[in-house]
């Protein structure tokens, strides 16, 4: 908070805003009172480590209303089939934007990502004046299977080891578990908030949601805990929502442009099945294991995303949380590129035309949306059918 600022749920919420908005503020802060910032992809990578180790942890972001051109010009021809946001990230790494990096982890998760791992270090090595950060690439298998744990809990402390050689320190099994501590506070808060996004009536909109959820990967875990707190103090006084109550799946959003044109149409998105929104804060970690050992396990099991074999698993998952967030409807977003979103998309829609719940599925779709209006047209579409089954 600035200026000493009484903490409200109003004054709590514009602080969270504008961390969203200005995604490199606290880390540019951190690094400037010395200390070292390391960025990563996804969520596949353990924070909790990274706070142990008294790095800054920042899940990097692209912005759809930014250029693209130094990217496109620098990827070779293998690397040129990716998403758009993938190209923004890279773009933004190369001209500057992210010149607050010290370290930068690449988890072995959508092929796009993956392959950004390889390019960077082919960057790095024929051209060493570009400013980019310290490379480690964070490998995995992507099945639940105990020998699947055994290899990701190998590389989880491969992790360590580097972490440990960035800080000059030993991470502490004390040091670990405080870090699980504030990340479980966390979590935990953001139940809270996912709850009052799925009530009857709805008191948090889609669009308010997402960027509580994402700024918690921008900012000390601790700052946020306190932005929690004191929004959610209010809460028995927020407004309540009326509307269809819808639910997202689909591709990575950094960004709210799909959520405002959903909620335009009168609608409120009540849950969703993306790594930017509830899946981020669904699995605590347990901690009545060895605070290493707990970390690898939640890494390993936690909520599957498109990645994730056996497919089964991301069904029921995605369902259940249909289910319990009483959505009306599914709105399936994927963008142009996104083969990992794709492949699951049909049996998800059969799986709910059995519970005769209707979708609607945005397919090759833009990073940047600069025609809403068939979107809008599909979303009253949808709305209607909801409407004249009621």
């Amino acid at each position: 908070m600035r200026g000493g600022e009484r903490l409200t749920s109003e004054t709590a919420f514009e602080e969270i805003q504008r961390h969203y908005q200005q995604r490199d503020l606290a880390a540019r802060e951190w690094r400037g009172n010395g200390g070292k910032v390391v960025g990563y992809f996804c969520d596949a990578v353990p924070e909790e480590m990274i706070l142990a180790a008294g790095l800054f942890a920042i899940r990097l972001s692209g912005d759809p209303h930014g250029k693209t051109d130094v990217a496109r010009q620098n990827v070779i021809p293998r690397f040129t089939n990716r998403e758009d946001f993938v190209h923004s990230i890279l773009n933004m790494l190369l001209t500057g934007e992210y010149d607050f990096l010290d370290y930068l982890v690449i988890p072995h998760t959508r092929d796009s990502i993956h392959r950004l791992y390889q390019l960077i270090a082919m960057m790095k090595d024929s051209d060493p004046s570009l400013n980019l950060p310290e490379l480690f690439f964070l490998d995995s298998v992507h099945t639940t299977f105990f020998s699947g744990g055994l290899y990701n809990r190998d590389r989880m402390l491969e992790l360590k080891e580097s972490l440990e050689e960035w800080s000059g320190k030993e991470i502490t099994s004390e040091a670990l578990s405080r870090a699980i501590n504030i990340t479980n506070e966390n979590k935990a808060l953001l139940k809270r908030v996912a709850s009052l996004r799925a009530a009857e009536p709805p008191c948090i909109s889609g669009v308010e949601a997402l960027q509580i959820i994402s700024s918690s990967m921008f900012m000390l875990k601790e700052e946020h805990n306190k932005l929690l707190r004191g929004f959610l103090d209010g809460a028995d006084k927020f407004p309540v929502r009326n509307g269809i109550r819808l639910f997202v799946s689909g591709s990575p959003l950094d960004s709210l442009q799909l959520f405002e044109i959903i909620e335009s149409c009168g609608a409120t998105i009540v849950a969703d099945d993306n790594c930017w929104g509830n899946r981020y804060s669904n699995v605590p970690i347990d901690t009545s294991l060895d605070p290493f050992e707990a970390i690898a396990d939640r890494y390993h099991n936690r909520s599957p995303c498109s990645r994730m074999y056996p497919m089964s698993r991301r069904l029921e998952h995605c369902l259940q949380n249909i289910m319990e967030a009483k959505a009306q409807g599914v709105v399936f977003n994927v963008f142009r590129h996104d083969a990992a979103e794709i492949w699951e998309i049909p049996d998800k829609t059969k799986a709910l035309e059995e519970k005769r719940i209707p979708s609607v599925y945005f397919r090759n779709q833009p990073y940047l949306i600069t025609e809403p209006e068939p979107l809008k047209t599909s979303i009253g579409e949808l709305i209607e059918t909801i409407q004249r089954s009621q």
